[in-house]
Parts: structure tokens; sequence; C-alpha cells
């Protein structure tokens, strides 16, 4: 495992070469301002971005109107539906879904037993998002406003305050806050396996261009 960032990472949005993430840091009048980088994982270099390229990767080339609809551009998690549609989840649980011309057509929020999801990852037409305080996950369906499918919650102690989703074929990786592990769902048979364990808090998991990275508390890795 090899470090490649430091720094506070704010959050990170993975796309087919690579991923881009904002950072919050502090200039030398002290003032905080955000900062935001692209890594090409292809070529293997980071680089500084304009917020511009930055929103556009994220939401699309209707970006600016989304960016201004949703005001906290840098905190939401997004996934495009399969009928081109983007869904933006905030860790408060509310979300907002976007046609494909920008204009808002869902603002909404989701909640399963009262405890705000966090995180998306797109099946299809359906969303997984992890459920932190449940210690649950859960499939969404966003055209019916229903939940299909939950994975642990209750007396199950499959997953310890998951707090991000990543779909890879038919496999979810789910990022565990307090068990510090990523853990596998196989979305066909349901079962629950370890695939990564670290000694510190695991925020997210991020697999494109045939490599793995991994976001924790200390910074952002490679993993080899």
């Amino acid at each position: 495992m090899e470090k490649i960032f430091s720094g506070e990472i704010l959050n990170i949005t993975p796309f087919k070469k690579g991923f881009i993430f904002a950072t919050r840091d502090m200039r030398e009048d002290g003032k905080v301002v955000a900062n935001f980088y692209g890594y090409d994982a292809v070529n293997d270099c980071f680089q500084h971005i304009k917020k511009s390229v930055y929103l556009k990767i994220k939401f699309g080339i209707e970006y600016e109107e989304i960016a201004n609809t949703l005001g906290d551009y840098v905190s939401c998690d997004t996934g495009i539906l399969s009928d081109g549609r983007i869904m933006c989840v905030f860790p408060t649980g509310e979300y907002e879904i976007f046609n494909t011309d920008g204009t808002l057509n869902v603002s909404s929020s989701l909640a399963y037993h009262n405890s705000p999801v966090c995180d998306i990852a797109v099946d299809e037409e359906n969303v997984w998002c992890a459920v932190p305080i449940e210690n649950a996950i859960i499939k969404y369906a966003p055209k019916e406003g229903r939940v299909l499918l939950r994975v642990g919650g209750g007396k199950t102690t499959a997953f310890e305050r998951p707090c991000a989703v990543t779909l890879i074929d038919s496999t979810l990786y789910i990022c565990n806050q307090g068990s510090k592990k990523i853990r596998t769902l196989n979305t066909v048979s349901n079962s629950v396996r370890d695939y990564r364990v670290f000694n510190e808090k695991v925020f997210k998991y991020i697999n494109v261009a045939g490599k793995e990275f991994v976001w924790l508390q200390s910074g952002l890795y490679y993993l080899d």
C-alpha cells in the first residue's frame, strides 16, 4: 500500500480513467479555501484542476445549472441512472435527481428506519446506499420510491458504520468506518466477505483503469 496524497479530502468522485477530489486548505493569510484535483490512473499523474473541470466531470455538460441548484456541490455523491438522469445524494440523506438538460426532476430525502443514507452506487435502474446508523446497506428504486432490499442491520454484524459503496460488476464493495474494513457483497448470492482490513477509518474504495485506491483517515493510498 502506497500513500499518494495527504491533506483534508472532502469528497472523491471516480470516472472512467481516474478520479477527481476536493480538499480543504488554508492559505498563508489564514483563509480556508477549496482546491480541486484530478488523478489520471492510466498515466499515474495528479493535476490541480479548475472548479469548472471538477464540476463537468462530476455532473456532466449541464454542470453549471446543477451546481447552482445544489449550492453545495462538493459533499454530495453522484451517479448516472440508466435513463441518463443524475442522482446526487448528501450525507444527510437528502437527494436530488436532475434531468439530462440539468433541470431538477426530484428533490427528496431517503432514510431507512428514520436513519439517513449516504453515498450511491448505481445498479441498472436501482441504487445501493449505505445506512451508517443502522449498520446496513439498502437497494433503492428511484422510479418507485421504495427500498427493495436491506442487507445487514438488526442483530447482524455484517457491517459497522458503513459509509460508502462501490459496485464493480456484481460485487459491491462496502467501506466500514466502525470495523475499519472493506467488505464485499455478492449482489447475486448476497454473501458477505472481508476484502481489506486497515488500522484506521476507511472512507472510500475506488477501482479505475484496473487499479485500486482507498481513501483512509490519513490520506489517499494506492493498493498493490
